[in-house]
């Protein structure tokens, strides 16, 4: 199996990063030249997107353990995104609101288990600002 056929199987499970593919094909012995032809490739047929990929981590993380901008930033630079693309994408996802229900959820199942000061010291510890803190606990 070529590099690129690997490449697709694995971009067929879920999205992946430029820099997870080159890990994963670097651990089943593939050559550097055959990793970045196929990586090319990928990118320029739009297979494989670090946006597409940071976008779909970001939501995911959110979904399953909320966390704030910085954190989501940190993670995502340890994937392999670029500090452009991940700035662009978080900005994205805040700037609509789109981390707003996440947050919530997870507010509310925090204050059932810890109380209001409980959950906002998680919730600050994870990341996220007071003031996103008080929109989610809907405080003024």
């Amino acid at each position: 199996m070529t590099a690129y056929d690997r490449a697709l199987k694995l971009l067929a499970m879920r999205e992946h990063s430029a820099k997870e593919i080159e890990s994963k094909l670097a651990a089943k012995g593939y050559d550097d030249t055959e990793i970045a032809e196929a990586i090319g490739k990928l990118i320029s047929e739009n297979s494989l997107s670090d946006r597409r990929f940071a976008y779909a981590y970001v939501r995911s993380r959110m979904r399953k353990n909320p966390e704030g901008r910085p954190i989501l930033r940190m993670r995502l630079r340890e994937k392999g995104i670029s500090s452009d693309t991940a700035e662009a994408v978080l900005s994205e996802f805040w700037d609509d609101e789109e981390y707003l229900p996440f947050l919530r959820n997870c507010a509310e199942e925090l204050i059932g288990k810890k109380g209001h000061d409980g959950a906002r010291a998680v919730l600050l510890r994870k990341g996220f600002r007071d003031s996103e803190i008080r929109t989610a606990m809907q405080e003024e």
